[in-house]
Formats: structure tokens, C-alpha cells, sequence
């Protein structure tokens, strides 16, 4: 049967619903109309082959109603229910049996349609309000703004991929503007599973906006871990990884604090890990951070991430290590489209479990020429 436009009764043009302090939307990866973006309103969204579906696939593969998607007001994941279809609903390529729940960046199977889940976390505002309830998810404020193709940061073109846990784990990203162009680049990981550990993320990636000017991450390592003591913030301590870059000199500062190493690729070479090693921020007193730095080649781009990118269990059983997930940055195109979101998707589909154990935070950065 010849595919024709998608029919749906909520229209395009309304604002997704908001859950789980977050937007929902169906992306469209293959089948009709690609790249179209399904936002989900409070009520479920029923989709089948019959006009009664609220969105209408008119193939012989999809049953009349095939299977219903609602937003869950307390989580991002969407929930996602087979209505006892022939061919059944897929979740990651995994047939569903009754409900299932279905993960930011992951995908959709319905006939020969696939969807992508998108999932946009609130605005700041929102999020701070939520402090008070233990559900805040991240500042994602801080984070570089999606799908433009100019220099957000000057001498920096930064894209990134962020999917939180349920509940959150407390991962953020901050970049900041420091004198003579200079940019400094941080990443955060708290290390607690208390629900109050992505307001702890909130709060000190919050306080940065009183931080003008520092020579290097070791200083900025220096003034966090002064500011933030495991003992005066209820046993919450964090790790990070931390640059400084100044365009004038191309030369890039950078520090470990308990945390993995970033991976810089430079171009038409292989990858480097930046690790100058250091405790985490907070929990050893009198610590004395110290820094490393190199010269970075035109064109080169720079991979951060927290560990929640790559420490999970695959479909054979095995913990991921950080050595599978640099082979699969290298191996992803530069150019075709969000390494990062190409990252997570490919991951997500070798994963074990689609309910994410962690954040997933990747932030990518482009040295400009």
C-alpha cells in the first residue's frame, strides 16, 4: 500500500506536554514525512491504521488501534502500551509485552515506522521550583543550545546529548566566558544515588555565574572544592573534568577530579585521553589540584562526558568500558549530523536494559580554524 501524510487529531503546532519537568515529542526517523516532530499532548496518543487512532499510519503492517503512548507526569519516559496488535510494537528492537517504558533518544518500532523519542527538559526556572521536591534534572541552562551551526562559544563550536535518569543522577555541564576569549568548559558528576544529588548538580553548577575569571581548571578546581566540602553538604561530594582554551595561543588547560579522561581527536589522528589525575571536589581536605596542558591543532574536536555515557551492562552481558566507547566515537562521522546523539543512539540499541542507570550527558567540542 502507498504510504500517505501522516493523520493525527493533536495538531503540530501545540506545545508538547509536560512531564517529568520536560517536554515529550515523537520524532519521525523513517517512514512518512522523516524529521517530522509529534508533540505529546496530556492525553494519550493512540496510533493505528483506522482514522480513530489520533495518529493515523495507513499500512497493511499496523494494526487498527496498534499500540497507545502517554506521558507519566513523574518520569521522562514515555509509557508505551500494545493494544494486542498482529505485528506487535518494538521498543529498541525489542518486541513489547503489555506496557512498557520507553527512554528519551530511544526508538519506537510500529509497522514500518520507527520514532524517536525526544525528550526537552524544562527551562531553568522551572527547574530550580522543583528543588524543593527532589525531582530537579539538570541545568540545562548551561548546556550548548541544540541543532545550530555557528560558533555558540567563539573560538568553540559545542554540541552535546543529554538524557536523564529517573531519578536523576546529578550530571551538568557548564561553559564560561573568561577574559581575552578565553573558555573554560566544565563537567560534573555527583557521586550519590539520594534523590537530592541533581539539586546538589543545580546548585554548584548555579554558582558559577560568580566565577569572572580563572588562570586554569586546576584554580577553578581549587575554588569549587573550597566552596563545596563533602562535610557541609550532607556527605555529597562530585567529580569533573575541567578546560580552559585561549584561541590566541590554541593552547588547552585540562584536569581530572576523580573523574575519566575527555577524548581529544585531532584531525587525521587517533584518539587522545586528557587525564592529569586529581581527588574529587569536596571530599579530601588541604588537596593541592594540579593541570596539564597541550597545543590543539585546527579542526580538532574534544569528547566530555560523564560515566553514566559508557558504564552499562550490553545484550551479551558485558560491562562496557571506556576503551568500547572511544572505538565508537571514532568510528561515528563527523558530518553527519549530532555525533552525540548518534552516540546515544547506537549505544542505547547495544544496551542490556532500555530504562537508562544513570545520566547520559556527551558534549562535543569543535576547535575552530
Amino acid at each position: 500500500m502507498d504510504e500517505q501524510a501522516l493523520g493525527t487529531s493533536q495538531s503540530s503546532a501545540a506545545p508538547a506536554a509536560l512531564g517529568a519537568c520536560g517536554r515529550h515529542s515523537l520524532v519521525v526517523v523513517t517512514g512518512h514525512e522523516p524529521g517530522r516532530r509529534i508533540p505529546l499532548l496530556d492525553k494519550p496518543l493512540v496510533i493505528g491504521r483506522r482514522t480513530a487512532a489520533d495518529l493515523v499510519l495507513p499500512e497493511l503492517q499496523v494494526s487498527g488501534l496498534h499500540c497507545r503512548v502517554q506521558v507519566d507526569a513523574d518520569r521522562p519516559a514515555l509509557r508505551v502500551t500494545d493494544l494486542k496488535s498482529t505485528n506487535g510494537s518494538f521498543i529498541n528492537s525489542r518486541r513489547i509485552t503489555g506496557s512498557a517504558y520507553l527512554a528519551p533518544g530511544s526508538l519506537l518500532a510500529v509497522g514500518q515506522h520507527l520514532f524517536r523519542h525526544d525528550f526537552e527538559p524544562a527551562e531553568p526556572g522551572a527547574q530550580v521550583a522543583q528543588e524543593d521536591t527532589g525531582r530537579a534534572t539538570s541545568v540545562t541552562a548551561w548546556l550548548p543550545a541544540q541543532g545550530q551551526d555557528q560558533d555558540l562559544q567563539g573560538p568553540l563550536r559545542l554540541d552535546h546529548c543529554y538524557r536523564p535518569a529517573e531519578p536523576p543522577r546529578g550530571a551538568g555541564f557548564a561553559t564560561l566566558a573568561l577574559p581575552g576569549e578565553r573558555v573554560g568548559l566544565l563537567l560534573i558528576d555527583v557521586c550519590s544515588l539520594h534523590l537530592h544529588a541533581a539539586q546538589h548538580a543545580v546548585r554548584v553548577l548555579r554558582e558559577l555565574r560568580a566565577v569572572h575569571d580563572v588562570s586554569g581548571p586546576a584554580e577553578l578546581f581549587g575554588l569549587l572544592h573550597a566552596r563545596w566540602r563533602e562535610s557541609d553538604n550532607a556527605g555529597l561530594f562530585f567529580t569533573a573534568w575541567a578546560a580552559v582554551y585561549d584561541p590566541a595561543t590554541r593552547r588547552l588547560s585540562h584536569a581530572c577530579a576523580g573523574q575519566h579522561p575527555a577524548l581529544l581527536r585531532v584531525p587525521d589522528g587517533e584518539m587522545q585521553r586528557l587525564d592529569a589525575l586529581n581527588p574529587p571536589i569536596g571530599l579530601l581536605p588541604g588537596t593541592a589540584f594540579v593541570e596539564e596542558s597541550l597545543s590543539v591543532p585546527p579542526g580538532s574536536r574534544l569528547h566530555i562526558f560523564n560515566k553514566g555515557a559508557f558504564e552499562f551492562i550490553d545484550r551479551s552481558g558485558r560491562r562496557l568500558e571506556l576503551d568500547d566507547f572511544e572505538a565508537l566515537l571514532a568510528c561515528l562521522p563527523p558530518t553527519l549530523g549530532s555525533v552525540p546523539e548518534q552516540a546515544f543512539a547506537q549505544l542505547r540499541q547495544r544496551a542490556e536494559r532500555v530504562e537508562l542507570d544513570d545520566d547520559f550527558l556527551l558534549v562535543r567540542a569543535e576547535f575552530a580554524a
